[in-house]
């Protein structure tokens, strides 16, 4: 949170000690109100809605040295322990709150820094020593980590969440899931619409002080249930704290703090909203903890939130994949022996397979208070066991066993199939990106999975809305899986719009820093505040290359089977994709001048490869041509996949016919035979990296 170097900093002190004194500073006179200011300072978004974009600039989006959720909840909560009304009824500026508070968090972080570093040995650094200090490592990642959701995806959600839940809650608690998220929205387009004309007067010159900045933070209760009724008293006891001698216990930063769970605060006849985000979030987590505390309910719930994810699940990857390829519950049978597995989501697109498993697994205070053992067991039960139970799954369909979809549908999977495992959470794992890097037990056989929460899924489905888009990101996310780091899946996904998401060449790591997502919070803070942003286009969309651009949007059109070498080409260098739209060029000018029938060049590919057959007229003969220099090149370079593109020169169009020779290479006489007359038929002349032929 500075950009002094740890060596110029003084040790800092003991946990206890920085928040007694940042207790002593959160309730000295007028505190809520030099909070306010903070507010105003920190959190305050501007979204220029002509542009649909966040307008702020990066280094303000992203400064370490504002205060991030939790820095700010944990000094509203030793706040309201105050039992003095001076917190709010003083309103004489302090000079110094800010810049003391400032101070102390960044020796805070200082302090959690230093313990999680406290066993590194940096002469002879151990592996083992890393995963021996991993709870207190995700301390301070968990703390400092991004945000999961945006604000709009907690209201969406949420009222999903809880909806089959409205009999216990009107029972228990006095009011349902969608009443209380009208009520937030009321309170929160109130307190917009105060500070929007705050900020507006302060553009014009108007000065605030931080009482009236109080001010614009404030909702009446009284206009709240004049609009409401019984239902306000309902909600403000789950979501409202009061401002003095509240949240009596919270001593230890990484405890329960009462206002996190209920972040409204009680001011008389007056709640004021410090963080919005924070109300949707916990109405969103919240009632899962009442129900869960209920002995003769928390069975009833525990399904309701399952069904409710993997029906969110299922739901959001039909919007790419079509509802004909998505499958919800499958069983696994093993030929005759029981029941061999289950997939909570499987995704069936030409030769992807998608193998989704969903856990409702939460963090628990322990593992966030930096318990290494509590850490573990979080992220067995929450990332590693699902996944490694999706490639239990995968391994069972690879063995041809049957499954069967809770509807009755049985899923066709491709003869040579390529798998993804996915794990979709409901919750967000705080620093999941890290820690699955660091504590993910792999499997050689199968790639990397992707761990996203379903605010992430949703995010990748408005981005990337169709099956190659995501497939290829899915594939990309894979192969950067252990060679890039990052704090946030957003980064990820706004550096792969931007940039592509691969290592760059003639590189072992690399970090993908915050300022990445740009792209994503623009279009998603938009939709935050009721702007429909226009879906950003990423690098692959923006491609102009000739004929290649033209190609990849065919291919993307086009079967499932075209996918994968759509794929193949997405993950080409800009440099081999001005190398095959040169052939093609080069090809289809030498048949027009030439007059001969078929001309072709090949190129390997990561999966296989393919040829490019450029011909006089599209007939089965020509077809039949290009086929047999496929199946040559197939053959001759051992791949198990090769694609076959025929372009006839009379037809104007990119792609006449496609063929996909996907099967697995064996030692063959007849396929080697067959080679050696194609060799003879089609002369062939290497250039380069690609083989060109001509009959």
């Amino acid at each position: 949170m500075s950009n002094a170097t740890e060596s110029q900093r003084p040790n800092p002190r003991s946990v206890e000690e920085i928040i007694d004194e940042m207790r002593s500073l959160a309730q000295s006179n007028g505190a809520l109100h030099e909070i306010s200011n903070l507010i105003y300072r920190d959190w305050v978004t501007t979204i220029d809605v002509k542009e649909a974009r966040v307008a702020d600039c990066p280094e303000q989006r992203w400064s370490t040295s504002k205060l991030n959720n939790n820095e700010l909840l944990l000094l509203i909560g030793l706040m309201v322990q105050s039992p003095s009304k001076q917190v709010y009824l003083d309103q004489n500026p302090s000079e110094e709150f800010a810049t003391r508070v400032d101070t102390l968090f960044r020796e805070f972080h200082d302090r959690v820094l230093s313990d999680a570093r406290a066993t590194d040995n940096h002469e002879t650094f151990e592996e083992t020593k890393f995963f021996e200090n991993i709870g207190l490592r995700g301390r301070e990642a968990i703390y400092y980590g991004a945000e999961g959701f945006y604000l709009h995806q907690f209201q969406h959600f949420t009222r999903k969440r809880y909806r089959n839940d409205i009999s216990w809650l009107l029972g228990n608690v006095g009011i349902s899931i969608r009443p209380m998220l009208d009520i937030a929205k009321f309170v929160s387009n109130r307190v917009n619409k105060q500070m929007t004309e705050v900020g507006y007067l302060q553009k014009q010159g108007v000065h605030f002080s931080n009482g009236d900045l109080t001010n614009s933070l404030l909702v009446s209760k009284s206009e709240i249930r004049k609009k409401f009724g019984g239902k306000a008293d309902a909600f403000f006891e789950k979501f409202a704290t009061p401002i003095n001698s509240s949240n009596k216990g919270f001593r230890d930063p990484f405890a329960v703090n009462a206002v996190a769970i209920a972040p409204l605060i009680e001011l008389e006849d007056h709640v004021y909203v410090a963080s919005q985000y924070r109300l949707f979030q916990s109405l969103y987590e919240s009632p899962f903890f009442w129900m869960m505390s209920d002995d003769a309910y928390k069975d009833i719930h525990s399904d309701n939130r399952g069904e409710f994810l993997e029906q969110t699940t299922a739901s959001l990857l039909r919007q790419v994949f079509g509802s004909d390829n998505v499958f919800e519950n499958v069983t696994i049978e093993r030929d005759g022996r029981g029941l061999g597995g289950e997939i909570d989501v499987l995704v069936t697109y030409g030769e992807f397979t998608l193998v989704v498993q969903a856990k409702s697994k939460r963090v628990t205070l322990k593992a966030r208070a930096g318990d290494t053992e509590a850490l573990k067991s979080d992220f067995k039960g929450a990332i590693q066991a699902p996944y490694r139970q999706a490639l239990q799954c995968i391994k069972l369909i690879q063995s041809g066993a049957k499954c069967v979809a809770k509807d009755g549908r049985q899923p066709n999977f491709h003869y040579l199939p390529r798998f993804f495992p996915m794990v979709v959470l409901s919750d967000t794992f705080p620093a999941s990106t890290l820690l699955s890097r660091a504590m993910l037990e792999e499997s050689g056989d199968h790639c990397a999975p992707v761990v996203w929460d379903i605010g992430m899924l949703d995010c990748i489905v408005r981005l990337l809305p169709s099956p190659v888009e995501l497939l290829f990101y899915l594939k990309s996310r894979s192969d950067v899986f252990s060679c890039a780091l990052s704090d946030s899946e957003h980064n990820y996904l706004g550096y792969h719009i931007d940039s592509k998401l691969v290592l760059p060449p003639d590189t072992d790591f690399m970090v993908v820093d915050r300022d990445f997502s740009m792209v994503v919070d623009d279009f998603m803070m938009s939709v935050d505040v009721g702007v429909e942003a226009e879906r950003p286009v990423g690098i692959l969309e923006r491609l102009r290359i000739p004929a290649v651009s033209d190609l990849l949007s065919e291919l993307k059109q086009s079967k499932p089977d075209a996918l994968p070498l759509a794929i193949d080409l997405y993950d080409f260098s800009s440099s081999a994709l001005e190398d095959v739209s040169k052939n093609i060029l080069m090809l289809r000018e030498e048949i027009l001048q030439t007059g001969k029938d078929i001309k072709s060049f090949s190129m390997l590919t990561e999966s296989g490869g393919f040829s490019y057959a450029v011909t006089q007229r599209f007939d089965e003969h020509f077809v039949m041509a290009a086929r047999s220099i496929g199946l040559k090149n197939k053959y001759e370079t051992k791949s198990d996949r090769w694609y076959v593109l025929v372009d006839s020169i009379t037809t104007g169009n990119p792609i006449d016919g496609l063929l996909a020779l996907t099967w697995s290479w064996e030692e063959s006489l007849e396929d080697a035979m067959h080679s050696i007359k194609a060799a003879e038929v089609f002369k062939t002349v290497r250039r380069g990296r690609i083989f060109c032929e001509a009959w």
